[in-house]
């Protein structure tokens, strides 16, 4: 095994100690020294006589752990004191590099002992590394035993006959004995009123109830005598700070606080930021601890800075809470007020923005719902879904009502309005059953005398289509194409009109998990991969100039060019994408973008793992993540084209802000506007939040 290196002990001994309670208890901190998080554990050779706490974990990079090593008592199972130095002790360590070791380490942090056990069984031998820490035993005792013990020390040494109990009742009957002498040197100086009780010397004194005689006086002096020592008494008390009474009274406190604060000019408290030197004591005279406060010296002052933030400056999200299961879809209305969302549950629920409402509910399906389309017309809003019921219904929006609806041969995964072409037209994928392949349907629908019904258009179906596809959108900047995403990162463009196959586009190394089309440009494509965790944003197609009103006839024959033009790698697996709905191919193309939030990315573990780790217990796994353009331009160079972190202000402030999901994100979407955005969860639950 290789020597300790990515973690540094410190000490590099376990160096026992004996604690109050009589117990020998020693410290390691243990520093990462490494670029990344690294793995420990503590071993000993005598584990029933000794507790480590902790005795394994994870340390981030920067950090450190302190780890407590305590001996058990005898009743136990530990042994005596001397016994720790024939004990061995050792650290282990190893880097974590790969993204499946952190999981199980997030699942070991959280009470789970199965976690830790797979991660150390996946280590090579090679690759751990190990370091014996010696063991020192503190060889003098401690003072207050020493006080404590009134026989020779040698005979009090820790043993079988002298446990640890006997040594601390010893201390306590030691401490005991001087109170008493304190108490008996007090009555010696000043004696009891009477003088009854007056050069005794350390006998103990009594108390007796005074008869009325000696609250008379027995007119030889000695109420005399009891009232000029008391008022020596209270002289002393009050030289030393204290009220007549020996205790500190509400205007000495006043005093106290008055001498530590003082008010600005502006009213504020200040306090002081700088400390004179202390004034040695003059030769000869005895140093005693005083209560009495010492002058406010006259230093600078700065005001009083509270950096606390109150809990009525926090945000909160307005939750909906109206699905039992996970949410599968979401998506506002062209108004930005009503705000769509799809569960497992089988129900489609609408939402009034921004105040979270439940205005309806949609009750047709049966089965999953995986995706709704709304489409804004003269007659009304129109809502599509689809769902595992193999179904696509057509609902009157306001009404709730449905008015029509299409079975495919399988599962619909997803459904999507033309919002470019002048019919009601669709499109939507579906898995294969049976004999039935896997096909993409474009449709549309037909009013005949009042009553609605659908006929197909187009259909593109295995093996002409690589694979099931996952997602289906409208793209170009006619909307005259259809992409669909596919397994292995693929993603495939489709004339809409005669089903023909147009461009291929590996967008990621693996599975593609969702896409984004602005609804200003179909030039932009927004895409996320879930095992390569990136966020890429594609022009698929560039006209001849980048200006807004150059025309889209002559742009490679109508066939989209898919190029790369900015990315960002995220620190979790990627579920979900949305993109900015007014984004135009300008504002993409520019070097020197605008600082808004421009994409949202989301997801987080994958659902089983949260089940393992208790749900809720990360939440910035959890958060959507904001992206902005890079900011390209600087007075030395130009950086590539990219995509940044959004800062963590405003609305993405964590010190500002209260709460979050408790399991991954499945979707995320703008508002029209930008004002807002929602997301929605395993947890079932969707939350808006606002933006500006």
């Amino acid at each position: 095994m290789a020597p300790l290196t990515v973690i540094k002990p410190q000490p590099e001994a376990v160096e026992f100690r004996f604690a109050r309670d009589g117990s020998l208890t020693a410290w390691v901190r243990l520093q990462n020294a490494w670029e990344g998080q690294v793995a420990y554990k503590m071993k000993t050779t005598s584990p029933k006589e000794y507790t480590i706490k902790p005795a394994s974990g994870s340390i981030r990079m920067g950090e450190f752990h302190d780890v407590q090593i305590v001996q058990k008592p005898p009743e136990e199972g530990g042994g005596s004191p001397g016994s720790s130095k024939k004990v061995k002790f050792m650290g282990q360590a190893a880097p974590v590099t790969t993204q499946a070791q952190k999981l199980l380490l997030y699942a070991a942090d959280k009470g789970k002992a199965a976690g830790r056990t797979k991660f150390w069984d996946s280590i090579p031998k090679e690759e751990l590394q190990e370091q014996q820490l010696p063991v020192k035993l503190q060889t003098e005792e401690v003072e207050e035993f020493q006080d404590a013990v009134e026989a020779p020390v040698e005979s009090h040494e820790p043993s079988s006959d002298a446990t640890r109990s006997e040594l601390w009742k010893a201390r306590k009957a030691r401490s005991q004995e001087l109170k008493n002498a304190k108490s008996s040197e007090e009555l010696e100086e000043g004696g009891p009123p009477g003088g009854a009780g007056a050069g005794r010397g350390n006998a103990e004194p009594t108390f007796e109830e005074p008869s009325a005689k000696s609250r008379k006086g027995n007119g030889r002096g000695e109420d005399a005598d009891a009232e000029k020592s008391a008022e020596k008494t209270a002289a002393r008390h009050k030289a030393q700070g204290y009220g007549a009474a020996g205790k500190l009274t509400d205007q000495d406190f006043d005093d106290i606080i008055g001498r530590m604060t003082k008010l600005g000019p502006d009213g504020k408290p200040v306090v002081q930021v700088s400390r004179p030197a202390p004034q040695p004591a003059p030769e000869g005279a005895e140093q005693s601890p005083s209560l009495r406060p010492s002058p406010a010296p006259d230093v600078e002052r700065k005001p009083l800075q509270l950096t606390t933030a109150s809990k009525s400056q926090q945000k909160h999200d307005v939750v909906l809470q109206g699905h039992s299961r996970p949410v599968t879809y979401l998506t506002f209305d062209d108004s930005g007020k009503v705000l769509y969302t799809c569960g497992k549950d089988k129900l489609v629920i609408a939402w009034s923005v921004p105040d979270g409402e439940c205005l309806r509910k949609y009750e047709g399906h049966r089965g999953a719902v995986w995706a709704c389309s709304v489409l804004n017309n003269d007659d009304g809003s129109l809502l599509l879904t689809c769902g595992a019921d193999n179904y696509v219904l057509l609902w009157q929006a306001e009404s709730a009502e449905i008015l029509c609806q299409v079975e495919l041969p399988g599962v619909v995964r997803c459904v999507e309005w033309c919002s470019h072409s002048l019919s009601l037209r669709f499109a939507c994928c579906c898995n294969g059953f049976k004999a039935k392949p896997a096909a993409i349907e474009v449709c549309e629908f037909i009013n005949i005398q009042g009553a609605m019904t659908s006929r197909c258009c187009a259909s593109i179906a295995v093996p002409k289509l690589p694979s099931a596809a996952t997602q289906v959108a409208w793209a170009g900047p006619y909307r005259e194409w259809l992409c669909s995403v596919h397994e292995a990162g693929l993603v495939v463009f489709w004339d809409a009109v005669t089903g023909s196959e147009v461009a291929r586009l590996p967008a990621h190394e693996d599975a593609v998990s969702k896409i984004a089309i602005p609804h200003s440009d179909g030039r932009l494509l927004a895409s996320c991969g879930r095992q390569d965790m990136e966020v890429r944003l594609w022009c698929l197609a560039r006209p001849e100039s980048d200006d807004e009103e150059s025309d889209f006839d002559d742009m490679g024959g109508g066939k989209p060019t898919p190029e790369l033009m900015r990315n960002f790698t995220c620190d979790r697996p990627l579920n979900c994408v949305a993109i900015r709905p007014s984004l135009t191919f300008q504002q993409a193309a520019a070097e020197d973008a605008e600082g808004s939030c421009m994409l949202l990315a989301g997801g987080g573990q994958d659902a089983r793992d949260v089940a393992l780790v208790e749900a809720g217990t990360d939440v910035d796994q959890f958060e959507p993540i904001p992206l902005r353009f890079a900011r390209t331009s600087t007075a030395d160079s130009v950086v590539p084209l990219g995509l940044e972190h959004y800062p963590a202000e405003g609305a993405w402030d964590p010190k500002s802000r209260k709460g979050g999901h408790f399991g991954p994100l499945h979707a995320l979407a703008f508002s029209p506007d930008a004002k807002l955005c929602a997301s929605g969860s395993e947890d079932g639950n969707v939350r808006l939040r606002e933006l500006l």
